[in-house]
Parts: C-alpha cells; sequence; structure tokens
C-alpha cells in the first residue's frame, strides 16, 4: 500500500491548530482543521482547505494566521513533530516504519461499533483521545471499543427468550441472572435474527451473552471511557452513566458489570492494543486484529465547530444577539486538555445530587454550563441590555430587570410578514431543511387580530430578529427558568375526575370529556375541543380560541393566557425541539414536563389540539 493511503484516516478528523501570528486566548486562539491523514500531502490539503473558506484577497484581520508555510508548521505540531519539515523528514518516515514494526497495515476505524449496547451509540474517536490524553490516568495496554466483537449482534434477542430457554416465566432480571448463572457457559439457544451487516448467518447464545443481550441497556450505562470499564489492565473501581439509582440498583449493575467484564475478557474480539509513537506525545495508535489500526490525536475532535445550531434554516446574522449561544459552544470546542466525557458525567451528577430529577432534566448544554460555574469558575457572557421600553414590563429576577412584553399578536405578527414577505421566505428556508416543510400559519390563525398569535417556534424567532433590527433592544425568548419565576401558579384540577366513560359510535372518533372538564380553551374547525376534533390532523385544520379564554396577571400585572389548551414557546433549543410551557397546567403543551417533552421548532402543535404563541424579553440595563 502507498504511504498516503496507508496514513489515511479512517473517519472524520478534525483537530485544534494554533493560529499562527495570533495572540488571542480562548476559542480564537485555535483552528478546527479537517484532516484527512497523516501524510504531509494531507497537512497541505488541510491548510489549503482552511484558506479556502475565505475569498481572495483574505481580510487583513485573518490573513495573518492563515499564511500557509506558518500553518502547515502549526498543524505539524498539532500532531508532535517541530514543524511541517520535521513531520515530512523525520515524523512521518518514523510513522511508517513503526507500523511495519507493529504488522499495521490496514487503515480502520476501531472506534465505532456498529453493533453498540441499547441505549448509547458507539465510542467516538474524541472520547477515546481525551481518556488517553486528558485523562491524567495511566494509558493502558488495551482497550475494549467492541469493533469486531459479536456480542450484540443478535437482533432482538431479550428478556423474553429466557421464558423459552428456561421452560417457565420469569418476572424480574434478578431472576434472570440467578438463571444465567446456572448457565452462564451453556448454550441455550441460536439466534437467528441478527444485525444487517454483522457477517454471521447465526450465533450460539450462551446464557451470559442471553443475558447481557436481554438487559443491554444496564451494559450501555458501563460502555464509557471513564475508570477502567473497557481498560486492561482494571484499575480502581467501574464509573457508570446511571444516575439516581437505589443501592440494591447499583448492587444489580455492579453485578452486571462483573458478567459484562468476564464475558468480554474471554475473547481478544472488539480489544485494541494501545500503541503510543515514541517521542511523540500527541499520536496514538490503536493496534487490531489481521494488520488493522487506527490512531487518535491529542485534543481531536469529532466534527467541525458550528456557531449556528440553528443552520440552515437561520444563517448566523439571522439570530437574535440574545439567543446566540456559540461563545459557550465555542469555549467548550476549543477548550484543550479538557475531558469532556468526564465534564459531562459530573454535571449529570450534580444535577441528581442537588435534587434534579429526570423529568426536569434541561439539556446537557444547561447541564454542562452550571458545573462550569460549580466546579471551574467559569463566567457566562455578561447579556446584551437594552434601555427600558414602555412596551415591555420590567420584572426584577435578581440582580437583573428583566423587560417582558405582553403575548404577540396575530396583528402584531401577521404585519411582520406583510413587511418583510416572511410567508413566502420561511417556506424557502424549510426547504433547505431535512424535514422540507414547516407548519402552516393560516388556518390556526383566524381569530380576532387581538388574541395571540400561534406559530412555529422557528417563527416566533425571527420576529425577535426582526424586533432587534427595528428597535435596537435586544430581545428574545424567555428560558424556562425565567418563565417559571413570572408565570402564575397553575389552575386546580381537583375537580376533574381520573377515570371517564367514553361512548365510541362506529365510523366515529369518540369524544373524550377531559377537554371539556379541562376547560380546554381551543376549538377545532367542528367544533369540537381540543384533541377531539378532526381538523388537528388536516393541513388546513382550523384551531380557534374558545369563548371561555381566561386571562391571569402575574404580580407585576403582565397578562397570561390560562386554559390548558395554550403554550408559549421559549427559547433552550436542543436538536431541533424546543419547549413551549402552559400556564393552566405549568408543564409542557406535549402533556410531560416543559424540560422533558420537548416540541418540533417546525411545527404548531394543532396537531396536539394546542396553540402555542410567543413573548419577547431582554435584560434591561444596569441602571434600570
Amino acid at each position: 500500500m502507498i504511504v498516503p493511503d496507508l496514513l489515511r484516516a479512517p473517519r472524520d478528523v478534525h483537530v485544534l491548530t494554533e493560529k499562527p501570528n495570533t495572540e488571542g486566548g480562548g476559542s480564537d486562539r485555535f483552528w478546527s482543521m479537517r484532516l484527512e491523514g497523516l501524510h504531509y500531502d494531507h497537512i497541505r490539503a488541510a491548510v489549503d482547505e482552511l484558506r479556502s473558506r475565505w475569498s481572495r484577497p483574505i481580510p487583513k484581520q485573518i490573513a495573518r494566521s492563515v499564511k500557509s508555510v506558518a500553518l502547515q508548521d502549526a498543524l505539524a505540531r498539532t500532531l508532535g513533530a517541530r514543524s511541517y519539515s520535521h513531520w515530512r523528514e523525520v515524523e512521518q518516515p518514523k510513522i511508517a516504519d513503526f507500523l511495519h514494526e507493529h504488522g499495521m497495515s490496514v487503515p480502520t476505524d476501531l472506534i465505532k461499533w456498529p453493533y453498540s449496547p441499547r441505549g448509547v451509540g458507539s465510542l467516538t474517536a474524541r472520547q477515546v483521545a481525551d481518556r488517553l490524553f486528558n485523562s491524567g490516568l495511566p494509558l493502558p495496554k488495551r482497550l475494549f471499543t467492541g469493533v469486531g466483537s459479536c456480542l450484540f449482534a443478535p437482533r432482538a434477542y431479550g428478556r423474553l427468550d429466557f421464558d423459552q430457554a428456561a421452560g417457565y416465566a420469569f418476572w424480574t432480571d434478578q431472576q434472570r441472572y440467578a438463571f444465567c448463572e446456572q448457565h452462564e457457559e451453556e448454550i441455550l439457544l441460536r439466534a437467528e435474527y441478527m444485525q444487517d451487516g454483522c457477517g454471521l448467518d447465526y450465533l450460539d447464545m450462551t446464557g451470559r451473552m442471553l443475558m447481557l443481550n436481554a438487559v443491554s441497556e444496564f451494559i450501555g450505562c458501563m460502555y464509557n471511557m471513564m475508570g477502567s470499564n473497557l481498560i486492561e489492565p482494571a484499575l480502581g473501581e467501574p464509573v457508570m452513566r446511571s444516575y439516581n439509582m437505589s443501592a440494591e440498583g447499583e448492587a444489580f449493575e455492579l453485578q452486571l458489570f462483573r458478567l459484562f467484564r468476564k464475558e468480554i475478557e474471554g475473547s481478544d474480539d472488539g480489544w485494541v492494543e494501545v500503541l503510543p509513537v515514541p517521542g511523540n506525545a500527541n499520536l496514538i495508535f490503536l493496534k487490531g486484529a489481521n494488520g488493522a489500526f487506527d490512531w487518535v490525536v491529542r485534543d481531536q475532535r469529532d466534527k467541525a465547530f458550528t456557531s449556528n445550531p440553528l443552520y440552515p434554516f437561520f444563517d448566523k446574522g439571522e439570530i437574535p444577539r440574545a439567543m446566540d449561544q456559540s461563545k459557550l459552544d465555542g469555549h467548550l470546542y476549543f477548550a484543550t486538555g479538557t475531558w469532556a466525557e468526564k465534564l459531562e458525567h459530573d454535571a449529570e451528577s450534580r444535577h441528581y445530587v442537588e435534587g434534579g430529577t429526570a423529568a426536569n432534566w434541561p439539556g446537557y448544554a444547561k447541564l454542562i454550563q452550571r458545573e462550569l460555574i460549580a466546579s471551574l469558575g467559569y463566567r457566562s457572557p455578561r447579556p446584551a441590555t437594552g434601555a427600558v421600553s414602555d412596551h415591555f414590563i420590567p420584572h426584577r429576577l435578581g440582580e437583573s430587570c428583566l423587560m417582558v412584553s405582553p403575548l404577540v399578536t396575530i396583528a402584531d405578527f401577521f404585519d411582520f410578514c406583510s413587511r418583510t414577505n416572511w410567508g413566502q421566505i420561511r417556506q424557502e428556508k424549510a426547504c433547505k431543511t431535512l424535514d422540507k416543510r414547516i407548519d402552516d400559519l393560516g388556518a390556526i390563525n383566524m381569530d380576532p387580530s387581538d388574541l395571540p398569535v400561534s406559530v412555529t417556534w422557528l417563527d416566533a424567532v425571527a420576529y425577535c430578529r426582526d424586533y432587534e433590527a427595528r428597535t435596537g433592544l435586544p430581545v428574545r425568548l424567555m428560558t424556562i427558568d425565567e418563565w417559571r419565576q413570572l408565570a402564575p401558579p397553575p389552575m386546580d384540577f381537583s375537580h376533574v375526575r381520573s377515570s371517564r366513560l367514553l361512548i365510541v359510535k362506529k365510523g366515529e372518533m369518540p369524544d373524550d370529556p377531559i377537554y371539556e372538564q379541562l376547560g380546554w380553551g381551543i376549538v377545532g374547525g367542528d367544533g369540537k375541543l381540543g384533541g377531539n376534533s378532526a381538523h388537528r390532523h388536516q393541513a388546513d385544520g382550523s384551531m380557534r380560541y374558545g369563548p371561555n379564554l381566561k386571562w391571569v396577571d402575574n404580580d407585576a400585572g403582565l397578562a397570561f393566557a390560562s386554559v390548558p389548551g395554550f403554550g408559549e414557546w421559549l427559547s433552550d433549543h436542543r436538536h431541533g425541539s424546543a419547549p413551549a410551557a402552559c400556564v393552566a397546567t405549568g408543564r409542557s403543551v406535549a402533556g410531560g414536563t416543559i424540560e422533558r417533552d420537548l416540541c418540533p421548532v417546525r411545527m404548531t402543535m394543532s396537531y396536539k389540539g394546542v396553540k402555542v404563541g410567543f413573548r419577547l424579553c431582554y435584560v434591561a440595563h444596569l441602571d434600570a
């Protein structure tokens, strides 16, 4: 195999490279560069690709940090050499000899296990790199990634198969474990349904393998690079990514961990040798079977940095300043020497130790921010502030004054649409996204124009940006924490019966009396309340406010629509979804907790028989 192909990366590799001729700190200190491999031609290609991001002439403030020769040297230093010429003439030949010496001849992804346990994805290169370079723990001789192991290759074999193997039913996992102990090495069944691409027609499963497949979600909690879970030699106690467990649950989990270790230690399948390059502190090779090998670089990343999670629907300049989270994202991405997986684990552990639950779990971004503030002295960027406006009502929250608007009305929103041609623009933007669509706003906004508009979260963000551009005020949507502090208390639903009688007529959908008992407040175009309305399933189906629309003021005199069928979009966006909070219930309009039961940002949520509006807020100047 020719050297460039031998040294080609088996996956996308992004490395942090110091910007030449730059004295900045933090995220401004590094470029994130995509590296195709370890050959010197790959270094030059990475430099050319970075420089191609700017049209010629390159702006002066950037040109100094992307000079070709200096950038080649910087990238070579990232890989452990003194310069580009040193990499080409010394380090690369040394690596070629190193590969030959250890019989490594087939570049292979030895980290991404296609058949990882339930509930978790495969390991990532960053997880492995952080553990080997940044954990401060001794370098292991071997680690288990799972690649090449058929442990979880059987498809859909689990708890019910124990009944078949034993000839009687089990009621608990502890009972299954006891049965497994008696038949640990005995073949109990032949798995004939296998994962696609595993290369096996069947697999004979022992009692131990069947048990591990049955409780695969437990194994997922121990499939991580912390502790010595996947390390040999094993040092110290295992670290589980399970939280809020009882003492009995933790004891059972430890039993399963020992079973898992016994299984993976019984074979070389799934293990890789860890081979640091002599004299190079930034590069480590992983050696698998039959000449397969992989490699990781200090502080490498799995993907390119993006400062705009709302792309491609919004460009960076179309996001309200106060909703731009790129500073925290940049801090986490460009911080060197960090152990990201452990930071996540510590953040989640703190959430539960301090009384949090799975129901109010706010997402890793919020958890990590809290952990950085609590343990590492991180200070959140100071929010943009604006002058006091008569169109907003002030609310004192701690040391800040939060200015909050009434709910945006149908008239206000459609004035924005007519001024900006937003109706057409939103459709064009939707075509750029994976889903290719966004809910229509016409049929759901046929109420009097002074009532709250019903929109998607993306529409609310666009309105915020337009308002900011027109007024200069750094408006945004409220956060969950802010909304909880400002919203009136939920309604009393003690009168609602937990059991109810549904009359079902042939060919008709049943009318659930719960919507009337709750005082739902939203009526479909067919005159039926909320989820009883067939209009919620129709593309042109309408939803209107009912005659019992109830308004409640908070202590500052700000009006809230308090019916179970109405919610407000909040700012805490995560992975294409956002919270929509209902004042009447104190929960998400989707039914669960606000933090957990998020709603798709491209939907109005009319399919749930609800309306979702929004209001603006911003932080006033300190002298307010």
